[in-house]
């Protein structure tokens, strides 16, 4: 911010009047001089304005950009205001998804971007987290146990998703002495996968030798 004293330029045109050559005036930044109009202020860019919150008016040259130095640079009367949006995230995610630009702001002597949305981790929720362009691309809501068909349908521990439906896991071995579909049943226990005449095992000593389901029981 520079500032001009209205008088000064008076002075200077009178010493011009007076024959003078020439008449040069080094205007100080420290101190604001007062003005009603433009005019008063001797042109070469300078304009009149008022001090923050309608203080006295005083010439002022205008700088291009305003900084976050506590100083009214573009001489509009307000000191620090930033303008336009800002945005601190990758430049190719900003507009995409859920990506929003934010406003500039001063705060302790440096700019900030606040109220913004940049990426975050894609999450199934129908939205696009990572502003990649893509909703939900890390999720396979054919097969994902926890988002079967849609975000946040889980299967239980004893179903699968298939093709986006949870359906029941069944025992896949009789003979192998484990709960495959986790239903705390084992082998022929599971007299739904396992039915009576289906082969399994049982354990005799420490080995394991073939037999039969019968009621429940591999015999």
């Amino acid at each position: 911010m520079k500032t001009f004293n209205a008088w000064l330029c008076a002075l200077c045109s009178l010493v011009l009047v007076s024959g003078s050559v020439g008449c040069s005036v080094e205007f100080p930044n420290d101190a604001p001089y007062t003005c009603d109009l433009d005019g008063d202020c001797g042109g070469d860019g300078y304009v009149c304005t008022s001090l923050p919150n309608n203080g006295p008016k005083y010439c002022c040259l205008p700088e291009p950009v305003e900084k976050c130095n506590n100083v009214d640079d573009d001489c509009d009367g307000l000191i620090d205001e930033m303008e336009g949006t800002c945005f601190t995230g990758p430049a190719e995610a900003r507009g995409k998804g859920v990506c929003r630009d934010g406003q500039p702001v001063c705060r302790q002597g440096g700019e900030a971007c606040i109220n913004e949305v940049t990426p975050s981790t894609e999450t199934c929720n129908r939205l696009d987290d990572d502003c990649d362009g893509q909703v939900d691309e890390d999720f396979n809501l054919m097969t994902d146990r926890l988002n079967c068909g849609t975000c946040g349908t889980r299967c239980n521990t004893q179903q699968d998703c298939v093709e986006g439906v949870c359906q029941r896991r069944p025992e896949s071995n009789c003979a192998d002495g484990l709960d495959d579909d986790g239903d705390f049943l084992v082998d022929c226990e599971d007299r739904i996968d396992c039915p009576d005449t289906t082969a399994c095992t049982r354990r005799v000593g420490g080995n394991r030798v073939p037999g039969t389901c019968q009621a429940g029981v591999c015999s």
